[in-house]
C-alpha cells in the first residue's frame, strides 16, 4: 500500500472552497429530507469504521430525528443550521456537514460586514483573544457580552452545537478560528458589528468594529523561524500538500541558519498546525533523526476504485483491516542535521497530520512533546472524501482510512505531553525554552 496517511485537517475542512452552482432561494422539507437520507447513506458507505469515533445507534437516531423535525422551507444557510446539529455526534474533525464557503464569500462580496475581532471561548463566555492588533480599541481579555445586542452565551452554544471535532475542546477551537463564518451562519450577517465589552472591573462599553483596527495583529505566517539567544523557534502552521516544494526550501534554509548561528536549543511549534501531508513532516524529521520510523502500525480502509488495485482481490465498498507499517528511512547523512536539545509544542490547534507527526516523534523517542496536549485523538482518520448533496448543495465529508499509531495503542486518547505546559502560546514557548536550557 502506498503513502496513505496524508490527512485533511478539521479546520481546513471549514476553509476548503466548494464548487459554485446556482441555487434556488429555498428548499422544501421533502427536498431537505431527501438530502438527509443521501448524506446518511453516503456517510456509512464511505467511512470504514464509524464506531471508531461515534455511537452509531445514536447517530442513526439523530438522522431520524432531524428528518422528523423538517416541516418548512429553508434557505441553504437555514438548512445547514437544522442539519449540522449532528456534527458533534460524529466526534471526528474529518466528519462533518458544512456550508460551502462560497456562500459566506458571496455575502461579503455583496457588501456584508466581516466580523474581524479575534476571540477565545471560555465556557459560555467570549473574550478578546491575545492575537488582537495592538491598535484595537477592544483589549486583550475583555469579555464580549453581546454582539449587535444579542447575548453571546446562546451564540456560542449554537455554534459549538454545530461544530465538528473529536472533543468539545477541539470544537471550541474550531469555532474560535472560524467565528466570523459561524456568526454569519447563525445570524444571517449584518451591515456592521457592534460588540458590548466588559472590563475586569465590570465596566461596560459598546463599540462598532473597525476592520482595520479590530483584527488579528499581523498576518499569520505559514512557517517562520525566530531566535532567542541560543534558542531557535521553528513555527509550522501547516503541512499543506500543495506547498511541498516551498516547505522543503524553507526547512532546508532554516536548518542551515540554525547551524550557522550555533543554536543548540530548538522548539518546533505545531500548536496551530491543522495538518496536511506526510511528505512535509517526513522532510522535517530528516533533520532531527537518522532513525528508521513509521507513523502507523495498522490501518482500516474502505476500498474505493482509486485504492482497489493496492489490495489484490478486493472489491469497492469492502472494508479491510490489516497490520501496516510505513517505514521512512531518513538519509544517513543530512547537512545541518540538528543534534542539540529539541522539543515539539502541541495544542488544541494540532490536528490530522500534525498529530501523526507528534505521535511518531513520541513513539520513537525522537523528541519530547510539550504543551497542554491535543484535543484530537492520537489515532486518527484520513483521506477525506467530499460529497455535495443533490438538492441543497451542502457538503459532507468523511474519511476512508482509520490509522493506528506506531506504538500499537488503539485507545481514543489524545497526544499526552511529556512536558505539560499551560498559558498562552508565547508563555508556553518561553517556559519550554527555559526548560530545555536547564537540561544537561
Amino acid at each position: 500500500m502506498p503513502k496513505v496517511h496524508a490527512c485533511i485537517a478539521a479546520i481546513a475542512l471549514l476553509l476548503l472552497p466548494a464548487c459554485s452552482q446556482a441555487q434556488p432561494d429555498s428548499f422544501d422539507a421533502a427536498a431537505i429530507a431527501a438530502d438527509v437520507t443521501e448524506w446518511e447513506d453516503w456517510l456509512f458507505a464511505t467511512h470504514p469504521q464509524p464506531e471508531f469515533s461515534m455511537d452509531v445507534e445514536a447517530v442513526r437516531a439523530g438522522f431520524d430525528a432531524v428528518r422528523d423535525r423538517l416541516n418548512k422551507n429553508h434557505t441553504r444557510r437555514e438548512a445547514w443550521l437544522a442539519l449540522a446539529v449532528l456534527n458533534p455526534h460524529f466526534a471526528d474533525g474529518h466528519v462533518t456537514l458544512r456550508l460551502p464557503t462560497e456562500d459566506h464569500d458571496a455575502w461579503l462580496a455583496e457588501g456584508g460586514s466581516d466580523f474581524t475581532l479575534p476571540v477565545r471561548i471560555e465556557g459560555d463566555q467570549l473574550r478578546v483573544a491575545e492575537t488582537v492588533s495592538a491598535d484595537s480599541r477592544a483589549l486583550v481579555g475583555e469579555r464580549i457580552t453581546a454582539i449587535n445586542g444579542r447575548p453571546v452565551g446562546p451564540l456560542i452554544r449554537a455554534a459549538t452545537d454545530r461544530a465538528n471535532g473529536d472533543t468539545p475542546g477541539l470544537r471550541r477551537h474550531i469555532v474560535e478560528r472560524r467565528f466570523a463564518s459561524y456568526l454569519w451562519a447563525l445570524t444571517g450577517g449584518a451591515d456592521d458589528w457592534q460588540v458590548t465589552l466588559m472590563s475586569a472591573d465590570g465596566q461596560t462599553r459598546t463599540l462598532t468594529l473597525d476592520p482595520q483596527r479590530e483584527r488579528a495583529g499581523g498576518e499569520a505566517e505559514r512557517w517562520s523561524l525566530a531566535f532567542n539567544g541560543d534558542a531557535a523557534r521553528l513555527t509550522l502552521n501547516t503541512f499543506a500538500p500543495t506547498l511541498e516544494t516551498e516547505f522543503a526550501a524553507f526547512i532546508d534554509a532554516s536548518f542551515a541558519e540554525i547551524a550557522e548561528r550555533g543554536s543548540d536549543i530548538l522548539v518546533i511549534d505545531i500548536s496551530e498546525n491543522g495538518g496536511g501531508a506526510h511528505m512535509l513532516s517526513d522532510h522535517l524529521l530528516s533533520y532531527l533523526t537518522d532513525q528508521r520510523h513509521t507513523p502507523l502500525s495498522a490501518v482500516t480502509a474502505r476500498i474505493t476504485p482509486e485504492n482497489q488495485a493496492l489490495i489484490p482481490g478486493s472489491q469497492p465498498g469492502q472494508v479491510i483491516s490489516m497490520p501496516f507499517a510505513q517505514w521512512v528511512e531518513p538519509p544517513a547523512e543530512q547537512p545541518y542535521r540538528f543534534t542539540g536539545r529539541v522539543a515539539f509544542l502541541v495544542g488544541a490547534g494540532t490536528y490530522s497530520q500534525a498529530i501523526v507527526l507528534a505521535a511518531t516523534v513520541q513513539d520513537f523517542d525522537i523528541a519530547p512533546i510539550a504543551g497542554p496536549g491535543t484535543e484530537g485523538r492520537a489515532n486518527s482518520t484520513g483521506q477525506v472524501q467530499l460529497h455535495r448533496l443533490a438538492n441543497t448543495g451542502l457538503e459532507a465529508a468523511a474519511p476512508i482510512y482509520v490509522f493506528t499509531r506506531a506504538s500499537g495503542d488503539t485507545s481514543s486518547a489524545p497526544i499526552v505531553p511529556d512536558l505539560p505546559l499551560s498559558g498562552s502560546r508565547e508563555t508556553q514557548i518561553d517556559a519550554l525554552i527555559t526548560r530545555l536550557r536547564t537540561e544537561e
